[in-house]
């Protein structure tokens, strides 16, 4: 599928899934020892849903608004983000 095909308005089913920088602290780590312990790591995220598209408009660009969702939702910096997958179709 060309990533740059435009959307057509209409009802859509979306399926993204990104990895991130995270740093990990153990569980039951007294708090003095917290960033001793923690650890770089890269966490994955998984989001969808469906959403009414009123206009059409590129797909890459309906790709990076939910990236840009999801990004703001863990108060994540853009640069960081990888995203692993994205799948936009139509209801049957």
């Amino acid at each position: 599928m060309n990533i740059n095909r435009i959307v057509e308005p209409g009802r859509y089913d979306y399926s993204l899934t990104v990895k991130f920088p995270s740093t990990y602290i153990p569980e039951h780590t007294p708090p003095e020892f917290r960033n001793a312990a923690g650890y770089e790591t890269t966490r994955t995220r998984s989001v969808f849903g469906q959403f009414d598209l009123a206009a059409a408009a590129p797909r890459d660009l309906v790709r990076d608004h939910f990236v840009r969702q999801v990004t703001d939702e863990l108060l994540l910096p853009n640069g960081g983000v990888e995203v692993v997958s994205f799948t936009l179709e139509q209801p049957a």
